[in-house]
């Protein structure tokens, strides 16, 4: 009866290995898409080779991210552009070309935009690094019953093996 009970431990050591090796799997799958995207909106804007380098899992996501980058910074710079405007007043007043004023215009709020695409794309990796610091915690939880489900699966074979010995006739 013993030897039974050790054979179907051992089975069910096996499908429980199988199952976390699965998930895994998927978690490295996952850690390294997750890489790929942080790689792909690291300068804070995605060009198309980025687009075309992006892991299907990831790629709603990325859309997702240029649409609230681009509309987020350009808020942002609409808004600090507007609490500008009578310092950028007296500056151009200076100025004697309108062209001049136009690209003074143009350019400060060029660097203004910049500057919030910059800070969006640092809340995205902020929250790239959460997640990957999760999906790492899981994966070394993971290991680390794999590695007691190995261990306990040796001891099962051995305790298969002594009871093998113990009903081996002996002539």
């Amino acid at each position: 009866m013993g030897l039974l009970i050790f054979a179907y431990r051992k089975l069910d050591i096996i499908h429980r290995k199988n199952e976390l090796q699965y998930r895994l799997m998927n978690l490295t799958r996952k850690l390294s898409d997750l890489q790929q995207y942080a790689a792909n909106i690291a300068d804070g804007s995605v060009s198309m080779n980025d687009m075309m380098n992006t892991p299907s899992s990831m790629f709603g996501r990325q859309m997702m991210f240029m649409q609230y980058a681009h509309n987020g910074a350009l808020f942002g710079a609409q808004q600090k552009f507007g609490m500008m405007q009578p310092m950028i007043a007296m500056q151009m007043q200076q100025m004697q070309d309108p062209n001049m004023q136009m690209m003074y215009q143009q350019w400060i709020f060029k660097n203004l935009y910049d500057q919030e695409r910059e800070r969006m794309g640092k809340q995205e990796a902020k929250l790239l690094n959460e997640q990957e610091k999760q999906i790492q915690q899981e994966k070394v939880k993971l290991e680390t019953q794999l590695k007691l489900l190995e261990q306990e699966y040796e001891a099962c074979k051995q305790g298969e093996e002594n009871e093998i010995k113990m009903w081996k006739p002996e002539y």
